[in-house]
């Protein structure tokens, strides 16, 4: 039997334990937002590589390298070798995408490598910033950041 000054007790306790549980759902769904479109950065990065990996005359052939370049961008930004549709991820640009001159290793051995790297600036669907109500607000977003080496021949 429940005592008289007990009564809503429960609604205050829950009151007070909502925000901070609503808080915690929130923020484990933008973490599995973010590992997903980690993963889809993967993904398309990879795709992009093996497209230059594949391209016989990447090294040899100055001529077709910024074609094979620019096809291998918009494979990463957009899943195709044309640059149309939407990008695989919002906001993901070809001007992220940065494709490093080749370099030889071992010198002398005739392997040649080439890196690409991209930089993704994630932003949360919730809102940008964080209010910590005592002074500045927190930045929720950050640079995903993924490179690979690839052999060129």
């Amino acid at each position: 039997m429940m005592k008289k000054y007990q009564k809503g007790l429960a609604a205050v306790e829950a009151t007070i334990v909502l925000p901070f549980l609503l808080l915690l759902m929130l923020a484990s769904g933008e973490f599995g937002r973010a590992l997903y479109q980690y993963s889809m950065l993967s993904k398309a990065m990879r795709a992009g590589a093996l497209s230059i990996e594949r391209s016989g005359d990447f090294y040899s052939n100055s001529g077709s390298r910024a074609q094979r370049e620019s096809e291998a961008k918009n494979l990463i930004v957009y899943g195709s070798t044309s640059a149309a549709g939407s990008s695989v991820l919002p906001g993901l640009t070809t001007s992220d995408v940065t494709i490093v001159t080749d370099y030889e290793y071992p010198f002398g051995s005739g392997n040649f490598y080439t890196e690409l790297m991209v930089e993704y600036d994630w932003t949360p669907v919730f809102g940008d910033n964080f209010n910590t109500f005592f002074g500045n607000s927190l930045s929720l977003n950050f640079p995903m950041r993924t490179s690979m080496v690839v052999r060129v021949m």
